[in-house]
């Protein structure tokens, strides 16, 4: 089993050159201000990421997830 795991991406995920793995993990800080257009430009790009199993960590950036809906 091959784990890629990625963190502090800020906003520049869509710059990376992300390995080919069974799980992706992203260990927090995938947005800089925690906004929600942040929020959903991270998790379609996630969610598109070819990995079987994807797991998320939120980071003290990523504010959005603390909202309840």
């Amino acid at each position: 089993m091959k784990i890629i795991c990625i963190s502090d991406t800020h906003n520049k995920h869509r710059n990376l050159d992300v390995p080919d793995g069974d799980v992706i993990v992203h260990a927090g800080d995938f947005s800089e201000n925690g906004t929600k257009s942040e929020t959903f430009n991270f998790l379609k790009w996630f969610s598109g990421l070819p990995h079987k199993h994807k797991i998320l960590i939120a980071g003290n950036h990523d504010f959005y997830l603390e909202k309840k809906q």
